[in-house]
């Protein structure tokens, strides 16, 4: 094969005014088909076969991204944290080589809803994750406000990460700023972290409002948080959270609940407003 005719080719073009779509004209309904072939065996837990299945596409099409990221999905699932954040990473520096030099990453969108821009964001979003796993706090949460940036509308749920990113950095201002930009909101993360970064500021009285808030609209987190015991509820699955469930419950305890334990009082404070809200349900 000729190798000008392997070279990777994905098109940004700017649609409307600072809204692009990103396009990859050699990913075809038949290659489509042989991702979704990867995709099953990998969920039916053959990592290996499809391992094998992404990374002949990748060799075959190098701008394939969905490819790269089934790809590190295998790996990580199979064990491979490392592999995994290496394909991510190779996925996300190729497709940053194609946005033209024009392109703002503060103004400029690149929405969810148009499918062919699905790829890269996945991409961005699996090293970010990675990033935050490794401990590098700060180049995560660069990634998760560029994410959010792209797409406000933020279908992969970023801006909870963006939370808990300035949390672990000590930013209770940022979390704010967060929570103002998306007021009717009703992500965990943001739902309990005004009233903790609102208590962090020593402003009792709004985060009292908004902690009440909080435990009405989301119950069980603030009794998960009061526990000193916590178990995984049965019956949940990675990856599934059932809204106002217990198993939301427990994933924000393990992922959060970190920041109400290293803030001083703020437990003792969620379980007085805990017991004021059922005494006054009573």
């Amino acid at each position: 094969m000729n190798a000008r005719h392997n070279l990777p080719t994905i098109l940004l073009r700017e649609v409307e005014k600072g809204e692009w779509w990103m396009e990859m004209p050699r990913i075809t309904v038949a290659v489509d088909e042989r991702l979704q072939a990867g995709i099953d065996w990998m969920r039916s837990g053959n990592f290996s076969r499809a391992t094998a299945i992404f990374s002949q596409l990748i060799k075959e099409l190098p701008e394939h991204l969905d490819a790269y990221h089934h790809l590190a999905l295998a790996q990580q699932q199979a064990g491979k944290e490392k592999e995994a954040a290496d394909v991510w990473r190779c996925a996300v520096e190729l497709a940053l080589k194609f946005f033209p030099e024009r392109f703002d990453f503060n103004r400029h969108r690149l929405p969810w809803l148009e499918i062919g821009n699905r790829p890269f964001l996945r991409a961005y979003h699996g090293l970010g994750l990675c990033l935050l796993d490794e401990g590098q706090v700060k180049s995560a949460l660069a990634i998760f406000e560029r994410l959010v940036s792209l797409n406000p509308n933020d279908n992969q749920g970023a801006r909870g990460l963006v939370v808990g990113c300035l949390f672990e950095l000590q930013q209770p201002e940022g979390v704010l700023k967060v929570c103002r930009q998306y007021p009717e909101d009703g992500m965990e993360q943001l739902v309990y972290g005004r009233p903790l970064a609102l208590f962090q500021l020593g402003r009792l009285k709004p985060a009292t409002t908004a902690l009440n808030q909080a435990i009405k609209l989301l119950p069980l987190i603030a009794k998960e948080l009061a526990r000193k015991q916590h178990r995984r509820p049965p019956g949940t699955y990675d990856g599934y959270v059932t809204m106002g469930g217990a198993d939301q419950a427990y994933g924000y305890w393990k992922d959060q609940g970190k920041h109400w334990q290293n803030t001083p009082g703020a437990l003792d404070w969620l379980k007085d407003c805990l017991k004021s809200e059922q005494s006054g349900a009573a």
